[in-house]
């Protein structure tokens, strides 16, 4: 009786431990789940402020940890839309542009884990994911390799009882920050460089004429609390920035445009003033000159075939004679209605040709006429010879084999310049080392005089700056502020352009000499031997003739 009678009790006894139990469970389950969606929302939190999305639109996830938590975590920060994910559970092989600009989160529980993050660059992102317990172990890690993969990153430490902290490492102020993980607020350290040193690499010849370059950076110290030295002693290890005169089959990611331009200039000669023979010629073109030329010959063998008086005489003297009545008019008798209305014609517009020829002449002769300038591609084809190079090769110009000295008149060489020409001119002389101290004048007129740049160029670009990753997203800020200030287009360059000119020199300038008409005398000695030769042999062949009709 005392069983039955004890069994109700028990019973409810039983209920009651049961509700309590689930109760308790479900108190226990919400909140592990309050706790799990508090790490997933500082960790989005974390990675929305480190990486926005219109930077970083990819989220590369690294799941090496098997803690419980680390395991709930995972399917809520996938199921989150705003990013593309990659998940993978040993390191897999990325995209080249993923070493330079990508945002990574590694879930981890050793410190072997770390191991791949030496292969990204500086600018990549990175959130570190891993226990309390580790942070002892990251904090008194002996290997250097490791430790600099730990001040790549943002790391967000759990702890089992359910509360979190988030550190990160300042390169440069050597300092470890704490964020509050219920105020999270990722903080800009390239606002505060703590005096660190931005290091450009650039050659003396060029830094002492493009001096801009040394003032952006001193900008961009005084505005972000560091200090700049520059170098012409090349470390890449050292070096933080150098410019780039030579952008061509350039593809790396840490390059950064800039004011300015460079390109790959054709220094080809400057044109040469033409002789005085050339310039009797110029008056009259191609064509004219032929029509005249074919005129004189039509009518030489019209007179000589139906011509009265003018017709007895020799073909060639009939030619010299036309041309005689065009500079003097007629020197031989001429005769009969047909010459007498041919040669007044030709008279005639011997006339107009003469008159036209001679104002023509006078205002050519006025100044000093030059040949034409190389500045089209076509004519660099057809009158440059370069040396046998790469660059000559890839545009394939013709070339002279090395060591030979073509005429001066056609040597071409191709030179990468900056911005123009004066400035090119300038950093060339900057680089001449002779104990001299007119090398530098020397040389600058000597260039100046001879050689030009031809309007035609290749691969015009952009200045180009080499930026250390972790310093790059600084550069792109300040080269985008120089840009839209104008302070270089339209101050720095146009006043630092130096007065030169070249000037043609006229020809009231300048006496005729006696080579300036060297061709004319060549002309005539090569006439009067032809004539001697002539007349001796016909001298010799009418003597031979006479001899054999006599026999």
């Amino acid at each position: 009786m005392l069983g039955l009678q004890t069994f109700p009790l028990i019973f409810v006894v039983n209920i009651i431990v049961l509700v309590s139990m689930k109760v308790d469970l479900y108190i226990l389950y919400a909140e592990t789940e309050m706790n799990v969606t508090l790490h997933v929302n500082v960790v989005l939190e974390v990675h929305r402020q480190l990486c926005p999305a219109e930077k970083y639109p990819h989220l590369m996830i690294l799941s090496l940890s098997n803690q419980d938590l680390a395991q709930a975590v995972l399917p809520q920060i996938i199921s989150e839309p705003t990013y593309t994910k990659t998940v993978s559970m040993y390191p897999i092989l990325v995209l080249s542009d993923a070493y330079f600009h990508s945002c990574n989160l590694y879930i981890i529980d050793r410190i072997d884990d770390l191991n791949t993050v030496l292969w990204f660059e500086e600018s990549v992102k990175f959130i570190y994911f891993y226990p309390k317990w580790m942070f002892g172990m990251v904090q008194n890690e002996a290997n250097l390799s490791i430790t600099q993969a730990l001040r790549k990153g943002y790391h967000i430490v759990y702890d089992l009882d359910h509360t979190l902290q988030i550190y990160r490492w300042n390169r440069y102020s050597h300092q470890r920050t704490t964020i509050n993980p219920h105020n999270i607020t990722v903080p800009d350290e390239l606002r505060d460089l703590y005096g660190y040193q931005i290091v450009m690499f650039c050659e003396d010849y060029i830094s002492t004429v493009m001096t801009f370059d040394e003032y952006f950076l001193e900008l961009i110290a005084n505005k972000r609390n560091a200090t700049v030295i520059q170098t012409d002693e090349y470390s890449y290890e050292v070096m933080d920035v150098m410019p780039l005169m030579n952008v061509k089959n350039m593809i790396f990611t840490w390059i950064v445009p800039s004011f300015g331009t460079t390109f790959l200039a054709v220094v080809v000669p400057r044109a040469k003033p033409k002789t005085i023979v050339s310039i009797l010629i110029d008056p009259f073109d191609m064509y004219v000159w032929i029509t005249y030329l074919v005129l004189v010959l039509t009518m030489a063998i019209s007179i000589s075939l139906f011509g009265k008086l003018l017709g007895r005489r020799r073909f060639m003297e009939i030619v010299l004679e036309l041309i005689m009545m065009c500079l003097a008019g007629p020197s031989r008798a001429y005769g009969g209605t047909f010459e007498n209305r041919i040669i007044t014609l030709f008279c005639l517009m011997g006339i107009v040709l003469v008159s036209s020829y001679q104002s023509l002449i006078i205002s050519f002769m006025s100044y000093v006429r030059y040949d034409s300038e190389i500045n089209t591609l076509d004519e660099i084809y057809e009158q440059c010879l370069f040396p046998d190079n790469k660059d000559a090769k890839f545009f394939n110009f013709k070339t002279f084999p090395n060591g030979s000295n073509p005429d001066t008149n056609f040597a071409c060489h191709m030179q990468s310049a900056r911005d123009n020409e004066q400035q090119t001119i300038m950093m060339r002389s900057k680089s001449i080392v002779d104990k001299h101290a007119y090398a530098t004048d020397h040389h600058i007129r000597h260039r100046i005089e001879n050689f030009r740049f031809a309007k035609t160029k290749f691969i015009e670009y952009p200045l180009c700056w080499l930026v250390k990753m972790h310093l790059r997203e600084l550069f792109l800020f300040y080269t985008q502020a120089v840009f839209e200030s104008g302070i270089y287009e339209y101050y720095y360059n146009n006043k630092s352009q130096p007065a030169w000119q070249y000037e043609h020199r006229t020809f009231v300038n300048q006496v005729v000499m006696m080579k300036d008409l060297l061709l004319l005398w060549y002309a005539y000695v090569v006439g009067m031997v032809v004539s001697m030769l002539c007349f001796a042999a016909e001298t010799v062949i009418h003597k031979e003739f006479k001899r054999h009709v006599n026999y």
